[in-house]
């Protein structure tokens, strides 16, 4: 091999370098396990968003821009923790309410989500005041909800993203977003 031939043994092209996975992804892929308990669509998603997250923003920009993120964010990590919100709520297992939102929808959204089914809760409607709002609604749902209550992811928004979970899991849940630099806890609190 000549001169030359050292210049074109390094023009080969090499393979493309593997994408690393983000430390968000672990904590963000089990967050999502316990919110769905192991649902298998839910977890290949949130694995696509925290593994290539530039890739997800643009397969699902639309969503983006709907909570106004409208570039190409320099912030992966909001792009990975808001992707985790929308599939979870595209599933089912969590809800977005606005800080106003009424009673009747608010119980209508909250008792559809698969984890109050799956759960087996209850929720009457005589336990909950209408001129109250989301916090005390929440409130009132954990002292009635032995051992449950109602979460919520905090996307830094005047909106609650809500789900019902143990209060074993909330611990986990508000150690694992508290890793990554994001809050979950129980509604009443948010």
């Amino acid at each position: 091999m000549g001169l030359f031939g050292i210049f074109r043994a390094k023009e080969t092209p090499s393979e493309p370098p593997k994408k690393e996975p983000s430390p968000f992804a672990p904590a963000l892929i089990e967050i999502a396990r316990i919110i769905s308990g192991g649902d298998e669509e839910v977890l290949q998603d949130v694995t696509s968003c925290a593994q290539d997250p530039k890739g997800w923003f643009a397969a699902h920009q639309e969503r983006y821009e709907e909570r106004g993120v409208v570039d190409d964010p320099d912030d992966l990590d909001q792009v990975q923790w808001l992707g985790l919100v929308d599939i979870l709520e595209e599933h089912g297992w969590v809800c977005e309410r606005d800080w106003k939102d009424d009673l009747e929808d608010f119980s209508y959204f909250v008792q559809n989500l698969h984890g109050f089914q799956k759960l087996g809760l209850e929720l009457d409607p005589d336990w909950l005041d209408e001129d109250e709002d989301i916090s005390a609604w929440c409130g009132v749902l954990t002292e009635k909800w032995e051992g449950v209550c109602v979460a919520a992811i905090d996307i830094d928004s005047d909106s609650y993203v809500l789900f019902p979970t143990s209060t074993a899991q909330l611990a986990d849940l508000q150690r694992l977003a508290g890793e990554i630099g994001h809050r979950i806890d129980a509604a009443e609190r948010m």
